[in-house]
């Protein structure tokens, strides 16, 4: 099963809980390629399309539209934002 069916089905789960998700308020991403700061974050996150930020539950969807991946995505998202 790959990350966002299970993403997918754990929302599904009538014992669903967003505090049972990783925190990943304190993660440090490191300054360095995109490898590395794809794997520390998939290491923090366990699953990169459902997450928790502080009280906040994620849950990643996207289009795919134009070649884009999640990976692709996340890299972007980890190089402006942390």
């Amino acid at each position: 099963m790959n990350y966002k069916s299970q993403a997918e089905n754990q929302l599904r789960s009538e014992h669903f809980d967003k505090y049972s998700l990783p925190d990943i308020t304190g993660v440090s991403i490191p300054a360095s390629d995109d490898k590395t700061r794809m794997s520390t974050f998939l290491k923090a996150t366990g699953n990169p399309y459902l997450f928790r930020v502080g009280d906040i539950g994620v849950h990643v969807v996207f289009s795919g539209e134009n070649g884009d991946t999640l990976q692709k995505r996340i890299c972007r998202l980890l190089s402006k934002s942390i």
